[in-house]
């Protein structure tokens, strides 16, 4: 759907068919992430979607703020990806595997360490809370609306801002197992609710206010995960994905009817 809104949507845009090629290899970044059985591939597709997330961010290289808001949030990326490689690689030191059904069955069974668990957990959580903007890394999502409405949708709106709870959802059966760490994503979902509750307030533009909604409603589902209600998030998170990749299409409608009935 995104795709054919944007031929329509960016047809007189220069650089059309880079659009494309970029919005394509994101989409085989986060097909990847979805497809993976273990956390390496996932890593391979988390890097693509952010490369190809940097490039669309970007897409009006010719404009400094463009560029600039691009680097911001590919930088700030950059440090869950670091937390993403520490978690890949102290699981693969420790339980010598990588696959996500190994993960849980080390979980279940009596070698199970809390101490290697909340190690290992930290990594994959940095890079779960980057990626999906959660304090303290909210701030680059802001600056990514630079980006073309249709990569906004279904970066922000639908797809990518949620990866990072995805990736909490594939480590239930160890965090169920360490309540402390679920405390900490309990208490770092509400924060950023609040935050993107607050913020959305003040906002003037309704791409912002959608983002700032956005942001709070991820916030939320971290915080069912943190309380333990999995299912939950993982339906708030579908649900919400397809709400607010259709908000996000329509943004630029909203602004031709509001001069209308002017």
């Amino acid at each position: 759907v995104t795709l054919r809104f944007s031929r329509n949507y960016l047809h007189r845009e220069i650089g059309f068919q880079r659009f494309f090629i970029f919005m394509c290899l994101f989409l085989a970044g986060m097909l990847l992430i979805v497809l993976s059985g273990n956390a390496v591939f996932t890593f391979v597709g988390w890097e693509l979607a952010g490369v190809s997330s940097y490039l669309l961010i970007g897409y009006a290289y010719d404009r400094p703020v463009a560029t600039g808001n691009a680097l911001w949030a590919f930088v700030t990326n950059r440090i869950g990806d670091a937390g993403f490689i520490l978690g890949i690689s102290l699981a693969a030191w420790w339980l010598g595997t990588v696959e996500w059904s190994g993960l849980a069955a080390w979980a279940q069974g009596e070698s199970f360490d809390k101490i290697n668990a909340r190690l290992i957990l930290f990594g994959f959580l940095v890079a779960a809370v980057a990626k999906s903007a959660q304090l303290p890394f909210a701030s680059w999502i802001a600056r990514a609306l630079e980006g073309p409405t249709p990569s906004s949708a279904i970066f922000y709106g639908a797809i990518m801002v949620h990866a990072g709870v995805y990736l909490v959802l594939r480590l239930e059966p160890v965090l169920v197992q360490v309540p402390d760490v679920m405390v900490y994503l309990a208490v770092v979902g509400l924060a950023t609710a609040l935050y993107g509750w607050l913020a959305g307030l003040t906002q003037t533009d309704v791409k912002s206010s959608l983002l700032f909604a956005t942001t709070a409603q991820v916030g939320l589902m971290f915080l069912a995960c943190g309380l333990g209600w999995f299912q939950l998030a993982a339906w708030h998170m579908g649900l919400h994905a397809a709400w607010r990749a259709y908000q996000f299409l329509l943004a630029p409608s909203y602004m031709h009817l509001v001069n209308e009935k002017a």
